[in-house]
């Protein structure tokens, strides 16, 4: 497959079509820089399939279109078109059976991009596998671009084994195996997973065998305890009845009660009334009188204000005179001064005018004199300037023979310092460079084994770092147990107290009682809603009762304060308590006690008994404060052990942190060891070439020691002449003793001159001064005369002031008088005022206390009101509650079983009449016995069948899992052996060329490839190794930067070599070299263009290259922004010249 032509529209700074032959041999393509010469072989890789927009110059794949320029707009689209010759057939199988190969790609701004092979759609993929199949493509080594050569210089022999890579054509290999690898990793975490799942799936399957034997029994006792239940409820719905009907009856009689109460509190309202209604007259009185009071007082106080106000208004006139008249004096202080500077001026100015009238009569005689003296003066400039012009003629002979004389002794001085420099510098014994790069050596060698003490350390820090992570962790999940442990009871406790908060109405003789675990049922069966009673104080209270000769209990009890410790009010209820084991015989108790057992039965002397199991909110406040109590004796012992854990961790932290430091002192310590090993080796290669520069340097001093003998030679005779010619220089005496006269001469007059100047100036100076002071004289009269007018306006407005002030002052005098008569008036007025307030109040006082007389009359009447109320209402709360539990029965029977209490036994099936502390006990052995059972499943058995069916599933994708795993691991390793040996391949491959390409561009010496930096090919380094003509072998980075680029050249040719490539582009390839590498350069190309099928265009400013290319293409900017194409072919055009 040939490359034939490359088509752009719109690519770049291309807007318009043009269309480029690459045609066989040598295509040149020049211009100036910036014009777009670049573009062409971005077009190419662009067709090819690039994908980057940064490898392009660009930000994105849109800025390869047109942007437009001043005076053209942008395009919305670009394309580029490459026709190959597909004679060889080695296109796809769907385009084979064409002989020519149109490769187009079309991108429209914001909609990306589209292929079309021979004008079908394709895919960029098959496009890259097109080209990767003819041994070309957008990432080909046979298209270098600008920078390329520089890159290969500056690269690391890791990064330049992707060139090996390439000419070997593994990079195919490469992405199969990350692609086997992503693969084998995804299955290796769905193995993971599947693993887990079937784990959990075996254990599920035990559980729902367990769960699907205990629904069944689940089932079972569900039956028998809806029958217990039934019958349980309508035992409590027939008691429910019996006691609200009685209930009913009570509540009628407190009902009269509260009657009679309420026309009682009725009156005392009446008498209570008619005694507040006097109450506002009396008030109102009293705040008149107080009113009163008030105002007098007030209007005192204004006039002790008032007469303060007179004395400072008084005070401030007398100081405001005092100044007006300290004014005075200081203005007519001020006129008079005005007058006497005023008669100074005066005199001053008319001797002024004398000085300057004698001063301007003297002045034309000065000037005559100056006159005078600038004629002689300019007699004596005139002689002295002619002595001073031959004198210097004279001197400048004498000074050139001397220069000449001078600069030939010179420069025979400066041949023979540099005859004995060099001279000395060939004789100068050994700098040191051997003894220097010995001891680099041996200071490299010392490196090497500090790098491997070093690594050892690091590996032993490593081993430490891991072992403490470890005991790091496993310290962190301990003290991770340990407070989760604590947040756990923490959290109980905090909820015990906000539950003991919340359900606390007010105080009671709960609060003060403690008791044993395990009895608080029977406290509570014992005293029921009496232990939320008050102690002491409360509507419902314990006062207490001492004994006096209670019975003793019954044989075989044992009192209730044995175990429940409280306050002595209730010591008498609690001693008359027994707690029991069993079921007792309740005849034998005495009036006023009561047995009880621990589970929460209780029996009375009257014959009443109560069921236990039933729950109480007293009940399971008690246990919640034991549990409290528990829960804070055990928190500070968790908090204990979590402090050590916690300390456990950070030492563990710590230990950590000393194996980290001392890894990473190790890491430094070797990195310092290979950076002093490197900095060795290069000390030894600069004292090498220390050596190498020594022997140079004295080849080149006998060469130049030949040359200096010569200049000295010619140096000597040139100082000869110099010698003769200033000796023929005479006669500079005379004419430097004219050249004195002449200055004499010359002074004087020049003095005379000075003189005459000065006198004339001194008078004119002294003139301009009378004038200068004349005027400031008549300056300072017109100001002093202002100021005196100003001065005399001030002393007139300071005598109206004066007698402003003096009469304000008379006006203020009789006022202290008349603001103290007045005084003495109010006075009077505030005594008969506050004796009118203090009647009024005492009439108050009388009325408001007769109508607190009836206010606690009334409060009794109300009390006994509330007391009657309170009784009804409790006794109306009874009859509710039984009602309430009558209806509630009737309820719960309606919504568990669908029928009215009374037809539950022939519903259920059940005899009537059993006692309801029986069937409770027996409902609660059912349900306790079923509650044993904890949560059941009844679609165990359901779900049991659904697990099963997909455990046996997951059996068998976990075994295709394991055999795809093993499948890809057997094609990662098979890739690897193959790349390993396409690699070494190539390698062997690339080097043979390398070696051969090398020599040609030299014309002699040797350079070789070597995998450096690891065993295994595919992670191994590629370093070049160079020795040029009359050179020691050494690395590509040491030689000097022709050298570089010309081994780089051999390299780029080599890879080229070793996967020849239907096309090759190179971009300014031959900027760094001179034009004896160009030329050689030109040959090889020459060589490799007649032994090839390969088609070369080549990107360039040298003109030797140019020269040699069989055909030029321009690149031009007519216009700014818009490059256009243009060729000559240099065959053709030598042909037809010939």
């Amino acid at each position: 497959m040939h490359f034939e032509r490359l088509r752009l529209a719109g690519f770049k700074s291309f807007v318009e079509a043009c269309e480029l032959r690459i045609e066989p041999g040598l295509t040149g393509v020049v211009g100036p820089n910036g014009c777009g010469k670049s573009n062409l072989l971005e077009a190419i890789r662009w067709a090819m399939g690039e994908g980057s927009p940064k490898s392009l110059r660009g930000g994105a794949m849109d800025d390869v279109i047109f942007a437009g320029t001043a005076a053209r707009p942008s395009r919305e689209f670009a394309e580029v078109t490459l026709r190959l010759d597909n004679s060889a057939r080695t296109a796809p199988a769907g385009f084979n059976d064409d002989d020519q190969i149109e490769v187009t790609r079309r991108i429209e701004r914001g909609l990306g991009s589209a292929y079309r092979l021979n004008g079908r759609d394709c895919r960029a993929r098959d496009i890259q596998m097109l080209f990767a199949d003819n041994a070309t493509g957008a990432h080909s080594p046979a298209l270098v671009s600008q920078g390329r050569i520089g890159a290969i210089v500056a690269a690391s022999p890791v990064e330049r084994r992707a060139l090996l890579e390439e000419a070997a054509g593994i990079a195919g290999l490469h992405v199969r195996r990350k692609e086997a690898e992503i693969r084998l990793r995804a299955a290796e975490a769905n193995l993971v997973r599947l693993e887990d799942v079937l784990a959990g799936m075996t254990a599920q399957v035990a559980a729902l065998r367990r769960q699907a034997r205990a629904a069944a029994r689940y089932t079972e006792l569900s039956d028998a305890v809806r029958v217990a239940e039934g019958a349980l409820l309508f035992a409590r719905w027939r008691t429910a009845a019996d006691s609200a009907d009685a209930a009913n009856a009570a509540a009628r009689e407190a009902e009269g009660r509260v009657a009679a109460a309420t026309r009682d509190v009725a009156r005392l309202a009446v008498a209570q009334a008619e005694a507040t209604a006097g109450l506002p007259a009396l008030r109102e009185a009293e705040a008149r009188a107080a009113a009163a009071l008030q105002h007098v007082t007030q209007q005192r106080s204004l006039l002790a204000a008032d007469l303060e106000r007179v004395a400072a208004r008084q005070r401030d006139l007398a100081a405001q005179a005092a100044a007006a008249v300290r004014d005075r004096d200081r203005e007519q202080a001020l006129a008079a001064d005005a007058e006497a500077a005023l008669m100074r001026g005066a005199s001053q100015a008319a001797a002024l005018d004398e000085a300057i009238a004698a001063g301007r009569a003297q002045l034309p005689a000065l000037a005559a004199a100056v006159a005078d003296a600038e004629q002689a003066s300019g007699q004596g400039e005139a002689a002295y300037s002619a002595a001073v012009e031959r004198h210097a003629a004279a001197a400048a002979q004498a000074r050139a023979a001397e220069a000449a004389l001078a600069a030939a002794e010179a420069r025979l001085a400066r041949t023979n310092a540099e005859i004995a420099r060099v001279e000395s510098s060939a004789a100068a014994p050994d700098d040191g460079s051997e003894a220097r790069r010995d001891a680099a050596r041996a200071a490299a060698d010392a490196a090497t084994q500090a790098i491997d003490k070093a690594t050892a350390d690091l590996a032993a820090s490593e081993d430490g770092r891991r072992l403490a992570g470890a005991t790091r962790d496993e310290a962190q999940a301990v003290a991770a147990t340990l407070r989760g442990q604590r947040a756990a009871l923490q959290a109980e406790h905090d909820a015990l107290l906000r539950v003991l908060a919340s359900g606390k109405a007010g105080p009671s003789v709960l609060d003060a009682l403690t008791v044993e675990p395990g009895y608080e049922a029977a406290l509570v069966a014992a005293l029921r809603d009496d232990l939320s009673a008050g102690l002491r104080t409360g509507a419902r209270h314990w006062a207490g009762a001492a004994e006096d000769g209670d019975p003793a209990l019954p044989p075989g009890a044992r009192p209730l304060s044995d175990v429940v410790q409280g306050p002595p009010e209730l010591a008498r209820r609690l001693a008359q308590v027994g707690i029991v084991d069993g079921d007792p015989d309740p005849a034998s108790l005495r009036p006023g006690q009561r047995l009880v057992a621990r589970d929460g039965r209780m029996w009375r002397w009257d014959g009443f008994r109560t069921a236990g199991g039933a729950g109480h909110a007293a009940a399971e406040r008690l246990v919640q404060r034991a549990r409290l109590a528990v829960l804070a004796g055990e928190l500070p012992g968790l908090a204990t052990q979590l402090a050590d854990a916690d300390a456990a961790v950070a030492a563990a932290i710590a230990d950590l942190g000393r194996h980290a430091d001392a890894e990473r002192r190790a890491r430094e310590g070797r990195a310092a060891a290979e950076r002093a090993r490197a900095a060795a080796l290069a000390d030894a290669a600069r004292a090498e070439a220390a050596i190498e520069r020594r022997a140079a340097q004295v080849q080149a001093a006998a060469a130049m020691l030949a040359r200096l003998n010569d200049d000295a030679a010619g140096h000597a005779a040139e100082r000869d002449a110099a010698q003769a010619a200033a000796q023929a220089v005479t006669g500079l005496g005379d004419l430097a003793q004219a050249v004195g006269d002449a200055r004499t001469t010359v002074q004087g007059a020049r003095a005379a001159l000075a003189a005459a100047r000065a006198t004339h100036d001194t008078a004119q100076r002294g003139i301009a001064g009378d004038e200068r002071q004349r005027s400031a004289l008549a300056a300072d009269g017109d100001a002093w005369r202002g100021r005196a007018a100003a001065s005399q306006t001030r002393l007139d407005e300071l005598a109206a002031r004066i007698v402003a002030l003096e009469s304000d002052a008379a006006g203020l005098a009789e006022r202290p008088a008349e603001i103290a008569a007045e005084t003495a008036r109010l006075a009077t007025s505030i005594a008969e005022a506050e004796a009118a307030r203090r009647a009024a109040a005492d009439a108050l006082a009388a009325a408001e206390g007769a109508l607190r007389d009836l206010d606690t009359h009334a409060r009794a009447a109300a009390d006994a009101l509330s007391d009657a109320r309170e009784a009804r209402a409790r006794a109306t709360t009874q009859a509710e509650h039984h009602e309430a539990r009558r209806a509630e029965y009737a309820a719960t029977a309606a919504d568990r079983f669908e029928a009215a209490p009374i037809h539950l036994p022939q519903r259920l099936g059940f005899e009537t009449g059993g006692d309801p502390d029986d069937l409770a006990r027996r409902f609660e052995g059912l349900t306790a016995e079923r509650d044993r059972l904890g949560p059941v499943n009844l679609r165990a058995g359901i779900e049991l069948d659904e697990i099963e069916a997909t455990l046996a599933a997951s059996t068998a994708e976990r075994q295709e899992l394991e055999t795809a795993i093993a499948r890809l691991r057997g094609s990662i390793g098979a890739l690897n052996r193959e790349g390993r040996l396409r690699l070494i391949a190539a390698f062997e491959t690339v080097d043979a060329h390398f070696r051969t390409l090398f020599a040609t561009l030299f014309e002699g010496g040797a350079a070789h490839l070597a995998l450096t930096e690891s065993d295994d090919p595919l992670a191994a380094g590629l370093e070049i190794m160079a020795q040029p003509r009359a050179k020691k072998l050494q690395s590509l980075t040491l030689l000097s930067g022709g050298e570089q680029a010309l081994t780089a050249v051999a390299l780029i040719f080599a890879l080229f070599l070793t996967t020849p490539s239907p096309l090759c582009v190179l971009d300014e390839v031959d900027a760094p070299l001179d034009d004896a590498n160009v030329e050689r350069f030109c040959d090889l190309l020459n060589h490799m263009a007649a032994t090839t099928r390969t088609r070369f265009l080549i990107v360039t400013h040298n003109a030797v290259t140019m020269s040699r290319m069989h055909r030029l293409y321009g690149v031009t900017m007519g216009e700014p922004g818009v490059s256009q194409l243009v060729s000559v072919d240099l065959a053709r055009a030598e042909a037809l010249l010939n």
